[in-house]
């Protein structure tokens, strides 16, 4: 909570002097301003969807700020503070307060991914495992496994730990081993992995698509996180991305980009950059 408070405190402020961080803005006298955060796996698709919704609606203009994490996202648009929540996880039952609307726009592979030189394609499940908890400290080729976490709190620890109560202990003891990086938002852990020799760590097929990072997704149990997989259900694991926003806000900018996310145009953005997009839930 401290983390979200000192982020979301830093941003407010840099949009304050004009300092946010805008989209392929278009700043001749702009009618409307979006202002989305939330969790980093969703930023870069996000502003491929601002650029494709600006050839329409030229005069809107999009601040999309650095990864404040699901948590953040929410919180800052139940205060007022932003537009639209990217989310990587679903409501929690105290989250769901009478105004707060929640649209889920798409499903993402869970991938293992590490360094695309690493020769390594896929591993089991239980050999994951292994890796986490401290028992596998080598690649085959003998380089030393250098792992990428992301904090116990984060959205991509919950979910990796609720695969298996193995795994769950498995990535709980990864954090006590010494020299383990822990990557603060789904970017900058996505980053390391692609820069390291030997990384290993967890990601998502729309931050490594959209933010066109050099990753290899690993297959497990020999299947790969491959789109065709994530829809057939061959592939398990995967996350539902989300938008959050308040109801009274769903007008104007707000209305007509979320309505553009879900259109045909739009699905084919989501369709490019790691997700297979999921039919909108009427009744919102």
């Amino acid at each position: 909570m401290k983390l979200y408070s000192h982020r979301i405190i830093l941003i407010i402020a840099a949009l304050m002097i004009g300092g946010a961080i805008v989209a392929d803005s278009a700043f001749a006298n702009p009618q409307e301003k979006l202002i989305i955060a939330g969790t980093g796996s969703s930023i870069g698709v996000m502003k491929r969807m601002a650029d494709g919704f600006q050839r329409r609606h030229p005069n809107v203009t999009f601040s999309i700020l650095p990864s404040i994490g699901s948590t953040g996202g929410i919180k800052a648009v139940k205060e007022g503070k932003i537009d639209i929540a990217l989310s990587a996880r679903s409501l929690k039952p105290e989250e769901k307060i009478p105004g707060i609307i929640e649209e889920f726009y798409g499903r993402t592979a869970f991938i293992f991914g590490v360094q695309e030189s690493n020769p390594i394609e896929g591993l089991r499940l239980t050999e994951l495992e292994e890796i986490y908890a401290g028992k596998r400290r080598t690649w085959s080729d003998g380089r030393p496994i250098r792992m990428i976490l992301r904090p116990l709190y984060d959205a991509y620890s919950a979910f990796l730990a609720g695969i298996n109560p193995g795994m769950k202990s498995a990535s709980e003891q990864a954090h006590s081993i010494p020299g383990v990086f822990v990557g603060m938002t789904d970017r900058e852990a996505a980053v390391q992995i692609e820069r390291t020799p030997g990384s290993y760590g967890t990601t998502s097929t729309a931050i490594v698509a959209a933010e066109r990072l050099k990753i290899k997704a690993l297959s497990v149990d020999g299947v790969f996180p491959t789109l065709p997989n994530v829809s057939a259900g061959k592939y398990p694991y995967a996350i539902t991305m989300s938008v959050i926003y308040k109801r009274d806000k769903y007008m104007g900018a707000v209305k007509d980009f979320i309505d553009f996310l879900f259109s045909n145009d739009g699905r084919k953005l989501l369709s490019a950059n790691g997700h297979v997009t999921l039919p909108r839930v009427a009744g919102k």
